[in-house]
């Protein structure tokens, strides 16, 4: 991640914890995300009442069929749309990632090559007519229940979402999942640091993508072996990771770099 991306990074994080008003911290997290990821269109969608991951649909979208509903669009032309979209969702190639119990993060030429896809349902009625074509999917789910979904688009004319779009999205993941469970719940489980720091720590030890990665779980208080699960590495890969983090905060175990944000 370049310099310039590495401070929108850290300034979305701010956003994420510390604007105070919901639907006010989505828009600015969509316009400092059109800085980072340029895109024709962003986009939240809230998850419907008492509709977890692993279940069926609560019937709360527009066409009463749906999961998904109450966009938030950036610009905000395009939320007749979204709202169009709510009406389709039950015909979406995509849907099947809102029924998974941890965060997805798709993107859709991975699924289907663009001739079929063009002509979908869901593509013709909903994307082509407001000139989009490309798109990216990030589940936020936190304990297993679908809180929402963010989408980013582009046109046709663009060029599709790089792997390295992929891993700043990914980055945030975990973050978005926390802001909205404690829009729900009122309080998430993380460790303050976690919360409040992340970004400042990336930007101050000069972390890699994996190492803030691996800091950002392990201020949340996960085990290595959940850490080596979540990021599809080995105990040894995890083990080089937590080596740098240490030399680069200046500690020598994990309990001092959980106390680092003391500093």
């Amino acid at each position: 991640m370049d310099y310039n991306r590495m401070q929108i990074f850290n300034n979305t994080i701010y956003q994420i914890y510390n604007i105070e008003d919901f639907e006010s911290m989505k828009r600015e997290v969509l316009n400092s995300l059109k800085h980072m990821i340029p895109n024709r269109c962003g986009t939240f969608l809230m998850a419907g009442a008492g509709c977890g991951a692993g279940g069926a649909a609560s019937g709360s979208g527009a066409s009463g069929r749906g999961t998904l509903h109450s966009p938030v669009c950036l610009p905000e032309k395009f939320i007749e749309m979204e709202q169009r979209y709510t009406n389709f969702e039950d015909r979406d190639f995509s849907s099947w990632i809102l029924r998974k119990s941890r965060s997805m993060l798709v993107r859709i030429t991975d699924l289907m090559d663009d001739e079929t896809r063009m002509e979908t349902e869901i593509y013709k009625n909903c994307f082509q007519p407001y000139g989009l074509h490309y798109s990216v999917d990030l589940t936020i789910i936190s304990r297993g229940e679908l809180m929402g979904c963010l989408t980013l688009y582009r046109s046709r004319e663009d060029e599709d979402f790089s792997d390295d779009d992929l891993e700043i999205l990914k980055m945030l993941s975990d973050h978005l999942n926390a802001r909205f469970n404690m829009n729900k719940y009122g309080s998430v489980r993380v460790h303050k640091t976690g919360i409040g720091r992340i970004g400042d720590l990336i930007s101050r030890y000069d972390l890699t993508k994996r190492e803030a990665e691996v800091l950002n779980r392990i201020l949340q208080g996960a085990t290595n072996d959940q850490i080596c699960e979540e990021l599809f590495i080995s105990p040894n890969t995890l083990k080089k990771h937590l080596h740098n983090l240490y030399a680069k905060a200046g500690v020598r175990n994990r309990v001092q770099l959980l106390g680092i944000d003391g500093e």
